[in-house]
């Protein structure tokens, strides 16, 4: 049997931040579960299982690329993208808490409290798990 060897310096952070999107999906997904039989947040056309799939299996593996640019280009990539990744985790809290889906003050609250929980969840995996699974390959390949 014949064993592909990938040398891509893409390749690497880009499965570091799918695998990482994996496990932030299930993250994300137990969230909204025990966030929606806590609450019974009445608002489900905008954040719903699908859209929480797809987003942060999107959002992870770009963030991969971004690590790969980044560790391409810089003589100390990771705390650079550490550091990036964390600012920019923090500029999507300020825009989560800026939003106003609803008339009513409660369910807006409600809102902000689910979109700002999946933030950080995904946000903490871009920050944090996605530098270590590059640095760690033998997890999941």
């Amino acid at each position: 049997m014949e064993t592909k060897n990938y040398n891509g310096h893409i390749y690497k952070p880009l499965m570091a931040g799918l695998f990482a999107g994996y496990i932030a999906t299930v993250f994300n997904l137990v969230y909204d579960v025990l966030f929606r039989e806590q609450t019974a947040f009445p608002l489900h056309d905008l954040i719903n299982v699908s859209t929480i799939i797809f987003a942060t299996l999107f959002a992870l593996p770009l963030a991969g690329v971004a690590f790969a640019f980044i560790d391409r280009y810089f003589r100390n990539g990771t705390p650079i993208y550490v550091s990036l990744s964390a600012v920019f985790t923090l500029l999507c809290v300020y825009g989560v808490l800026q939003v106003h889906r609803s008339p009513d003050p409660v369910v807006t609250t409600e809102f902000h409290e689910l979109l700002l929980g999946l933030t950080i969840i995904s946000g903490i995996f871009a920050t944090v798990a996605v530098p270590w699974l590059v640095k760690h390959q033998d997890i999941y390949m």
